[in-house]
């Protein structure tokens, strides 16, 4: 099968094809043949760059910052939503392959969308995960003063973010321990030289790192372990973390005869204000990068496809005469 353009508008098919222009459809014909470069619209073009950019981006943002901590399934929603958009985009594209002579802008979009409908929510969830839910978590809870481990219990600090310990409190390394799992999760209590022990012979507040400590003996270094005058620690509320910790510390009970009737966990640090404030700058930091990296991403994928489609040419602008075997029946433009 041939085509090429005609000298008039005219139609005659043999026997046993439809007439009208039905017959056209009965045909087998390609999308897009190579030919002339042609030039391309500026507009569909932007369009194409920036919706898979802009999905990838609120995406992103929904799943990774205050949104996705109070509102957690509606931002669920709205991500079901984004999928049945792209889902509406594959309908278009099969639609776009039987009804319209190029389809290709629209496969283009439908696999862009796609790829950011996935990534966008995998992104934002790596930061949700990593930085903002702890920085949110710390936000709501309380700064509490003058705590001292020799009377207070670990069922009173539910309530805390961050602890400022009372004189007299520091780190016991000498007591440290671990539970190794891929990572090394360390402990060491936090005791005070007031007392020989707590009043209550429960040793409650704990502080704790990962892959800080040795494994043979009981060296802690984990945050500021090296700090003359730190004696304050930021809550530590990571639920994938805080079973691991547990275990270290029951270790730690066998190991040195020590008591954890209500272990709560704590980083220590100099300046825990200044430390949380600096999860949110890195999740900043973290989705610029992610949505610059998309943008690039999206710009280089449609130059390729741009510069491709420029050296093909619609197949019905190119000819429109039919040739069945090497005979002419004349145009496909129908009566």
């Amino acid at each position: 099968i041939g085509r090429r353009r005609p000298a008039k508008n005219t139609m005659q098919l043999p026997a046993g094809f439809p007439a009208g222009k039905q017959a056209w459809r009965t045909l087998p014909m390609t999308s897009l043949i190579s030919g002339k470069r042609i030039r391309m619209s500026m507009m569909p073009m932007l369009m194409m760059l920036l919706l898979p950019w802009a999905a990838f981006g609120v995406t992103a943002w929904l799943a990774a910052f205050r949104a996705k901590y109070l509102f957690p399934y509606c931002v669920d929603l709205i991500l079901v939503a984004f999928v049945l958009l792209w889902l509406a985009s594959v309908f278009a594209a099969v639609y776009a392959r039987f009804r319209i002579a190029e389809p290709t802008w629209y496969t283009y979009l439908c696999c862009a969308l796609g790829v950011a409908v996935v990534a966008g929510p995998l992104c934002g969830d790596h930061i949700f995960r990593s930085l903002t839910q702890h920085y949110y978590r710390v936000g709501d809870l309380k700064t509490l003063h003058g705590v001292d481990v020799a009377v207070d219990k670990g069922d009173a600090m539910l309530d805390a973010g961050i602890v400022d310990f009372a004189q007299g409190n520091y780190l016991d390394g000498m007591r440290a321990w671990h539970f190794k799992h891929h990572t090394a999760y360390c402990v060491a209590p936090v005791v005070t030289n007031q007392t020989a022990g707590p009043v209550s012979g429960s040793y409650d507040f704990w502080a704790v790192g990962k892959d800080c400590c040795s494994l043979t003996s009981s060296d802690f270094r984990c945050g500021a372990w090296g700090h003359p005058h730190a004696d304050r620690a930021i809550r530590v509320l990571a639920d994938q973390d805080v079973p691991f910790y547990r275990l270290a510390v029951q270790q730690a009970e066998t190991l040195y005869g020590l008591v954890a009737a209500n272990p709560v966990f704590f980083k220590w640090s100099d300046d825990p204000e200044s430390e949380v404030a600096t999860w949110f700058a890195q999740a900043m930091r973290n989705f610029t990068f992610d949505l610059t990296v998309a943008f690039m991403v999206s710009l280089f994928a449609l130059s390729c496809a741009a510069y491709r489609f420029s050296w093909m040419a619609p197949a019905l602008a190119m000819t429109d005469e039919l040739f069945v075997s090497g005979k002419s029946y004349g145009t496909g433009q129908g009566p």
